[in-house]
């Protein structure tokens, strides 16, 4: 199903200095048949404005007030790409009014933000989805779709490996707010730094860390029952191994590596061996160049484009099921007992 006209956006967080707007759905907007950027917001309407200009985005129409951003009856979605503190006010505005959203992973600083921001959601009928774009790599629904076929047989285990990249024990201070667990800036896959330093890596001051800075996460398959470990370390890896997943079958396995923890923004390949063909050998996907991609991905299956090729809209109820899992996570570190979620 394809749209008869582009849905104008509304797009939240276009900063003229840079960001993950800037990097990943402003690329994708410009090339788009079914987009067209109608309004930024920012934290001031000056600052959309520049966003505007430093971008070449003629006649769009800045906004500096969530409020004035929902009653803009032009806009049919407000996509939101700011910092994780602040999913949870501007997302409210544009659901109250109607419109559908877009909002960055996570979807809010906790579960019970998350919960409040899913009830409006099903109580105004809006259409919504989340970042978790990586859903949408190619190797992933490749390996979703072997899987599922019985190719490795059943699934016995996985164990996935992979380091958080900026993640570091120092950490620049315009992101000093990854450090604070209460911002919900993490997916207990990301670890966080403790001192806080400027933009030549000089410290600066030692700040206060509640974030966890290693994970590690050992879980049951609810479908199969096997063994699920994760673990995620800061920084970048020294010894070439900045993501590793390997799914273990009573009939073959699958292995994914990349570069970087964040599969999202870095495409894993895929390799597969089979008791057959035990050879562990490069299975040929479609090519992922970048971050655009995978967003790029997510939009198009928003309208309905895609899902006939295996993409899904991941939605606000996906999303509180990721917050439920983080949850009992955080009870089973403080409790030291197993903890269910489903």
């Amino acid at each position: 199903m394809t749209t008869s006209r582009k849905k104008n956006v509304a797009l939240v967080g276009l900063s003229a200095k840079g960001s993950w707007a800037s990097q990943a759905h402003l690329p994708y907007f410009k090339k788009s048949s079914l987009f067209k950027i109608h309004a930024l917001q920012n934290s001031s309407k000056s600052s959309a404005t520049s966003a505007a200009e430093a971008y070449s985005l003629d006649g769009v129409v800045p906004y500096g007030d969530p409020s004035e951003t929902a009653s803009d009856p032009e806009i049919d979605i407000v996509a939101v790409s700011v910092k994780v503190p602040m999913h949870k006010s501007l997302l409210l505005p544009a659901i109250d009014a109607g419109k559908d959203v877009f909002c960055e992973w996570p979807l809010a600083r906790n579960l019970q933000e998350a919960r409040e921001i899913v009830q409006l959601a099903k109580s105004k009928g809006v259409k919504n989805a989340i970042g978790l774009q990586a859903r949408q790599d190619p190797a992933i629904l490749k390996a979703k779709e072997i899987v599922r076929s019985g190719q490795i047989g059943e699934v016995m285990g996985t164990n996935m490996f992979g380091h958080g990249g900026i993640f570091t024990p120092s950490i620049k201070e315009d992101v000093a707010y990854l450090s604070d667990i209460d911002n919900g800036a993490n997916l207990l896959t990301i670890p966080f730094g403790h001192a806080i330093v400027d933009d030549d890596g000089k410290p600066i001051r030692i700040s206060h860390k509640t974030a966890h800075d290693y994970i590690t996460v050992n879980a049951r398959l609810i479908d199969s029952g096997g063994v699920a470990d994760i673990t995620y370390a800061p920084g970048n890896s020294l010894t070439g191994k900045g993501f590793y997943w390997e799914i273990t079958g009573t009939e073959g396995s699958l292995v994914l590596e990349g570069p970087m923890g964040h599969v999202q923004i870095a495409p894993p390949t895929l390799k597969m061996a089979t008791t057959a063909e035990p050879e562990l050998r490069l299975v040929p996907l479609p090519r992922a160049s970048d971050a655009t991609y995978t967003i790029g991905k997510a939009w198009d299956a928003f309208v309905g484009v895609g899902l006939d090729e295996g993409h899904t809209v991941t939605t606000f109820e996906d999303a509180l099921r990721r917050h439920e899992m983080i949850d009992a996570i955080y009870r089973s570190a403080e409790s030291g007992r197993r903890e269910n979620y489903v």
